[in-house]
């Protein structure tokens, strides 16, 4: 037994089988989550991103704690404002995430077409070359995210544009026990995230990607 050796399950049961010449038939889906890494090292890299998320989380949760000038400024520069119904929503949610983030795990996070995306009750977009992440709000329990291809692309942690953490922090958001946010407006730079927030104050706090800026958009990497 080698620790670079796949395994699956590919059953849960271990029954004696009473039947003659009977036998429990398997569809084994062995293609990788990602075409540029084995499934197991997709399994490593997905954890580690992880963990940087749940780092930055408890960053600006401890930020978010004082409640300083230097806080406020950020919250305004994301959400164009820094009243007590936004830093409400901040101090519910930002603790809410963090646990979201913790409760990942790399079985729950798999190809937009796999057979675990069955069982939800939302039909996930089709990859188009483009989106990175969907989950399926109504399901947040689960706790399942569907990648496609340009998340496997991105880098894991360069968080000055797109990266695997900033992906998975913005698909947590969207959970209705986190921020229960939405697409409301894209953009991975901080300029654009700004002017978002400047455009639309009513809106930057229910916008997943303004609060996935306000986490982790910032001119450093980690995860690498």
């Amino acid at each position: 037994m080698s620790d670079n050796t796949e395994w699956e399950t590919v059953h849960d049961s271990a029954v004696a089988n009473t039947n003659p010449d009977s036998m429990v038939h398997v569809t084994i889906n062995t293609t990788p989550i990602c075409q540029n890494v084995t499934n197991q090292e997709f399994r490593q890299i997905v954890m580690k991103v992880r963990d940087a998320a749940v780092l930055l989380v408890k960053e600006r949760i401890a930020a978010f704690s004082k409640w300083d000038d230097q806080e406020r400024a950020r919250v305004i520069y994301y959400f164009g404002r820094a009243d007590e119904e936004i830093r409400g929503a901040l101090a519910a949610g930002l603790p809410r995430l963090l646990s979201a983030l913790q409760e990942l795990v790399p079985e729950k996070i798999v190809r937009w077409d796999n057979a675990l995306n069955r069982n939800l009750t939302c039909a996930l977009t089709p990859d188009s070359g483009q989106n990175r992440a969907s989950v399926c709000k109504p399901d947040s329990a689960k706790r399942i995210i569907a990648i496609y291809t340009a998340f496997c692309t991105d880098s894991n942690g360069e968080l000055w544009h797109a990266a695997k953490v900033k992906t998975l922090i913005h698909e947590c958001t969207h959970y209705t026990d986190t921020f229960n946010s939405d697409d409301i407006a894209y953009g991975n730079t901080d300029s654009g995230m700004h002017a978002f927030a400047l455009g639309n104050p009513d809106k930057a706090i229910r916008n997943a990607d303004s609060i996935a800026g306000y986490i982790a958009t910032f001119d450093k990497a980690v995860a690498r």
